[in-house]
């Protein structure tokens, strides 16, 4: 992987957390359901990486592949899910209307996506990338049975609703409490939402820990060590059931934008450390905090505060 897919790669992944809910409508009783989690030593990386780790340390086992229901992973016509939640009450509905719209506009839908398909159009037709472009964008064409005027009145609709927190992510709740500077509500916001033990919602948080390593004196280590614990929050609810394989939304979107186009998204972020010892390290500290967040999670009251020191 070059320098700039990895730049790519660290980008997206910070940014898709603004199209993520706290929890949807078909969820079901997955939120709340224990979890039971297995650790056991092993020579080499789980089935299915691509790198594997000759070390001992604990590695982590789901021990159910259930993968939570989510209406825009499973609908090829994004505008449908826009129409059928635009207009809702409830925030869970108007998250998925939000993401349906941040998924699709501007760049593959309506007239705001040149630049990407310039970008495309320098690429072969059977190219991971462009097959990728090519399923986004007709996953999304029927946003572009909307006028100029109405396309720009939802964009306004949409950016009151994040403006308000009503399409908000817990993650990004709780990080907009600790950008302004009210640390105790931004922590109780990001435990209610690892209560939760729902995936998107522990997804979520992995833009709260940037932010609150942002928000902290940290040294130079100190920053890289929970820069890879805030990607184990990505890799703890892959495992929980998050959508993270090579076909899911998450990952087509990420195959369009960077390129990245390889495996699952565990696998990717396994795969973006360097292949030397360093990354060697770094992928078994990935592991071992992703352990760490499940195990966190056994607990009756589980507290972020703990997984936040080193």
């Amino acid at each position: 992987m070059s320098h700039k897919q990895l730049l790519a790669f660290s980008l997206f992944l910070s940014s898709v957390v603004l199209m993520l809910v706290f929890a949807t409508q078909n969820s079901g009783d997955s939120d709340h359901a224990p979890i039971r989690l297995v650790m056991h030593g092993s020579s080499s990386a789980p089935s299915g990486d691509s790198n594997h780790l000759n070390d001992t340390h604990l590695t982590e086992t789901l021990t159910t592949n259930t993968v939570i229901a989510d209406p825009l992973e499973q609908s090829k016509d994004l505008r449908a899910i826009f129409e059928q939640n635009k207009n809702a009450q409830d925030a869970a509905r108007q998250q998925l209307a939000y993401r349906a719209w941040r998924t699709c506009l501007p760049n593959f839908a309506g007239t705001g996506g040149d630049t990407l398909r310039q970008q495309m159009q320098s690429l072969a037709d059977n190219t991971p990338q462009k097959i990728a472009y090519k399923q986004l964008t007709e996953r999304c064409k029927n946003f572009d049975q909307l006028s100029t005027d109405e396309i720009r009145q939802q964009q306004q609709i949409q950016q009151a609703h994040w403006s308000d927190g009503m399409v908000r992510t817990a993650g990004e709740r709780a990080s907009q409490l600790l950008q302004q500077e009210q640390y105790v509500a931004s922590m109780q916001a990001a435990n209610t939402a690892l209560a939760t033990r729902n995936p998107q919602a522990l997804e979520s948080l992995r833009g709260f820990v940037n932010a609150y390593l942002r928000s902290n004196s940290l040294d130079e280590e100190q920053q890289a060590a929970l820069s890879i614990r805030a990607q184990a929050f990505t890799l703890a609810a892959c495992q929980l059931g998050y959508p993270c394989a090579a076909d899911s939304l998450q990952a087509t979107e990420q195959c369009a934008y960077s390129g990245v186009c390889e495996g699952n998204i565990r696998e990717r972020l396994l795969a973006a450390f360097p292949h030397d010892a360093g990354g060697d390290r770094q992928r078994q500290q990935l592991l071992s905090d992703s352990a760490r967040i499940l195990k966190e999670l056994q607990a009756p009251h589980p507290d972020l505060q703990t997984l936040l020191n080193p």
